[in-house]
């Protein structure tokens, strides 16, 4: 296949995947801004992005969201920073340039701003309620915790882009530092006080010891820190598989039944993480049996 050709299939399946899961689209996003560079991802990132807006305008926002995302999480790892320096100053970003172009629509939107992101949800979940006609939503809650519902799916695209670049790309990861941020995403463990963080938002979402806003900052909490345990089990997942040297085809049937089914026993597993330290007593295993091979 010709590099144009490859170029071509990357795009159309970014753009395709943004429009059908969102998340799925940021890891062909990250190979073609390691193999056209800078300049050639942005001026894609902006054609793709006015198309999509004049489509449809909130596909338009999905598109420009991720291809900023992804855009400055590749300029980071470009420059050598690390994984988590990387992701932590794209996030910040995107937050800040989130909150302006919100705070620029409630401007304009004037005070019916509200009521027109809960139309917008109601919209969303109509198919949900069509299927399950008994199921009860609280779509005033539900907005509430929108920012962190937006900052689990940025995260999340981080997470894929970098997990499932070296599979998209014959198996090589497509630039030299990528490998280096793939290896440090696996051995990355979250800072302690963040346990105590996921403790106080517990509480404080369940509870019933505060007003409204507090119990929704608690919430938006509570979701963002148990994502971050979701990444850190599926890592110790993952390390076990490495470990085990587990064929590719059991990794993902096993992978596909954690994530669909069992996510609560991963968001365990990756609290757990925490004093039980499962990936260094599995590197240390992994050593033993490199030594009984010689």
């Amino acid at each position: 296949m010709s590099n144009f050709a490859r170029f071509a299939f990357l795009t159309v399946w970014a753009v395709f995947m943004t429009a059908l899961t969102y998340v799925f689209g940021a890891p062909p996003f990250k190979i073609l801004r390691a193999k056209l560079g800078r300049v050639g991802f942005w001026a894609l990132g902006t054609i793709l992005a006015i198309a999509a807006t004049a489509y449809q305008p909130m596909f338009g926002v999905m598109m420009t969201s991720l291809i900023v995302l992804i855009g400055v999480f590749g300029e980071m790892e470009e420059d050598g920073f690390g994984f988590a320096v990387s992701a932590g100053f794209t996030l910040l970003i995107c937050s800040l340039l989130s909150s302006a172009a919100f705070a620029i629509w409630v401007s304009k939107a004037g005070a019916k701003w509200s009521s027109l992101i809960v139309t917008g949800i109601e919209t969303a979940f109509k198919p949900v309620l069509e299927l399950n006609p008994g199921v009860e939503i609280n779509y005033y809650d539900l907005m509430l915790q929108l920012p962190s519902v937006i900052l689990a799916f940025w995260m999340g695209a981080i997470y894929l882009a970098v997990v499932l670049e070296p599979r998209l790309n014959g198996g090589e990861p497509a630039s030299p530092r990528s490998a280096a941020t793939r290896t440090q995403l696996f051995e990355y463990r979250l800072p302690d006080p963040v346990v105590w963080l996921f403790t106080a938002a517990l509480l404080g979402s369940f509870g019933g010891f505060g007003p409204v806003w507090l119990e929704a900052i608690a919430r938006n909490v509570l979701t963002v820190t148990v994502m971050l345990f979701f990444f850190q089990g599926i890592s110790v997942a993952i390390r076990f598989f490495e470990t085990m040297r587990a064929h590719w085809f059991w990794q993902t049937l096993i992978m596909v039944v954690l994530v669909v089914q069992l996510w609560p026993l991963v968001i365990l597993l990756g609290l757990l993480d925490f004093w039980l330290d499962f990936r260094t007593r599995l590197s240390k295993r992994a050593e033993q049996f490199k030594s009984d091979e010689v």
